[in-house]
């Protein structure tokens, strides 16, 4: 689907190409008990245009990344805001992007992130031990022919 194929996967491209220390997945809660890890889930979609031959929906992605330190100083705070700073930058800089799965080519457009939140936990997050978590929320448009 376009959801996962093009918007999910072409975040997780950009993020594995610019963090190569970093496990990068897509999933619903977090999964992996890595020291450094971003993750990846697309929360919702709606039609934003409809017309006779094409739509165009606005995908939203929510961006997690995760760093694990029981004893957090203020390097490792530095650090965290840096690499927060360093996936909005990846996203800013990817407004626009043409991804092609098997014969199918389709672009996102007015990719924008939305917030930045630092160690707001959802639930399951908080029982992990020295767990800390920048939360962004990415938008991108994508049309379709019908």
């Amino acid at each position: 689907g376009v959801f996962y194929d093009f918007v999910l996967d072409g975040v997780r491209d950009l993020f594995i190409s610019e963090f190569s220390n970093a496990k990068v997945y897509i999933a619903p809660e977090i999964l992996h008990p890595n020291n450094f890890q971003i993750r990846i889930w697309g929360p919702n979609a709606s039609t934003n245009e409809w017309w006779a031959q094409s739509w165009q929906k606005e995908y939203n992605v929510d961006v997690f990344l995760y760093m694990i330190e029981k004893n957090a100083s203020e390097p490792f705070y530095k650090q965290l805001y840096n690499d927060s700073e360093r996936l909005y930058q990846v996203l800013h800089n990817n407004k626009t992007l043409t991804k092609t799965v098997g014969s199918t080519t389709l672009t996102w457009i007015n990719g924008k992130v939305d917030d930045l939140e630092i160690n707001e936990f959802e639930e399951d997050e908080e029982e992990i031990d020295g767990l800390h978590v920048a939360k962004l929320t990415f938008n991108c448009l994508v049309e379709r022919e019908g």
